[in-house]
């Protein structure tokens, strides 16, 4: 496997490693709804980097345009219902990752419950459903990067510029030279 080839699936097999799979191997972390809703963001949030535009991408480096990628994430790869929501579900990701706190919203990991949908002037949404939603779309997005279409040509030119590194055989983010310590 060529170097390229090998960045972009150690980054694709990190992400899993990190985010979606603790959430199937922990039944403490499946059992928390929040828990399960941190992770789900993480990786639509680093998965909007090698999925968004150019012109998104370059908003992103500008510490910018976060809500941009992360709504377009959810209205061209996660399907209709995550459109109509996605701003809805956007302010819900700032409410959980910011202050672990989610208004208006109801979360629930039941199989059977509502999903997406509004009920008594509250958003509901399963953690469960959303999670093999999220893991279809990371399934689609993986077909795309296997066979070397858009989302591979736009891991290979940005990966590097999201400073993961190689410590002992564990790919790590790590501190760019212009961050806090080497400032």
């Amino acid at each position: 496997m060529d170097p390229t080839n090998k960045k972009v699936a150690d980054f694709l097999g990190l992400l899993e490693k990190r985010t979606i799979d603790p959430i199937d191997a922990n039944i403490k972390i499946k059992e928390s709804c929040t828990a399960t809703l941190l992770l789900i963001f993480a990786v639509i949030d680093f998965l909007s980097k090698i999925t968004c535009t150019d012109a998104e991408y370059t908003q992103f480096k500008h510490k910018r345009g976060n809500k941009v990628r992360f709504t377009n994430f959810l209205e061209n790869l996660m399907g209709h219902s995550y459109a109509q929501l996605k701003d809805r579900l956007y302010d819900l990701r700032n409410g959980i990752v910011h202050t672990g706190i989610n208004a208006k919203v109801i979360l629930s990991k039941d199989k059977h419950a509502y999903h997406l949908e509004e009920v008594d002037g509250a958003l509901w949404i399963n953690t469960s459903q959303f999670l093999d939603d999220l893991k279809e779309t990371v399934k689609q997005i993986r077909q795309n990067i296997e066979a070397q279409s858009t989302y591979f040509r736009n891991a290979a030119n940005r990966l590097q510029e999201f400073n993961i590194i190689d410590v002992d055989q564990d790919p790590s983010p790590s501190p760019g030279l212009a961050d806090v310590p080497f400032q």
